[in-house]
């Protein structure tokens, strides 16, 4: 049987139960805190929301596509991962590896409600940004069977690759992006250099592949 995390703990950060301190851990943790995949997709939401060189389809608003990713691929996401915290069976970061499926299943859920309801609108460059999320988190589960990678990279790699791919070289910023977060979760003890590291590749991978196909078809 899974063991329940001390009620001392409940909605913690599992790098918040590790006795860890100094400056390079508190910064580690701002950064951290900062780059959970679903505040990146946020800021990613926003982004194309606001500056989409292919606009937002008839109907959306850039506020309407931007509400729409709130609900559908932050909160919704999040709230299993919350409630499951708040009772004590796991850490906000699920760093138990066994108890990340059904979490990953639900994430993906709500990116295929994300792209329909995209796709319904004609909001192609979000509903694009879906499927690039369906796609990495169905990876990233299928890695996690057998070893643990970082989410937090995956979370950042991805998201980083569409800005790449849709904006050229003016996004070459998130290449920074990732070395920090890297850094971050290593520091943190929560991965590995190689999960890390593996975590954001896996995710541009898998998101350019998935731009090549879908963006511009």
């Amino acid at each position: 049987m899974k063991p329940r995390i001390n009620s001392v703990s409940l909605v913690k950060y599992h790098d918040e139960l590790l006795e860890l301190q100094g400056s390079r851990v508190t910064i580690s943790r701002v950064i951290s805190r900062l780059t959970p995949a679903p505040l990146i997709n946020l800021y990613v939401g926003i982004i194309f929301s606001l500056a989409s060189p292919i606009g937002l389809g008839p109907v959306l608003t850039p506020l309407a596509s931007i509400l729409i990713c709130l609900v559908v691929m932050v909160i919704l996401p999040i709230a299993p991962i919350v409630y499951e915290a708040w009772k004590g069976n796991v850490d906000l970061d699920v760093s138990v590896r066994e108890s990340r499926t059904k979490f990953f299943a639900f994430s993906m859920m709500c990116d295929v409600i994300a792209f329909v309801v995209y796709g319904y609108f004609g909001c192609h460059i979000m509903s694009t940004l879906a499927a690039a999320y369906f796609s990495v988190t169905a990876g990233v589960l299928l890695v996690s069977c057998k070893s643990k990678i970082s989410v937090h990279g995956a979370g950042v790699g991805g998201p980083g690759a569409a800005l790449i791919y849709v904006y050229g070289p003016f996004a070459l910023f998130v290449v920074f992006v990732w070395m920090l977060v890297i850094y971050s979760r290593v520091t943190l003890k929560q991965h590995s250099l190689k999960q890390s590291i593996t975590g954001v590749i896996l995710a541009v991978i898998i998101s350019w592949i998935t731009y090549f196909i879908l963006y511009m078809s």
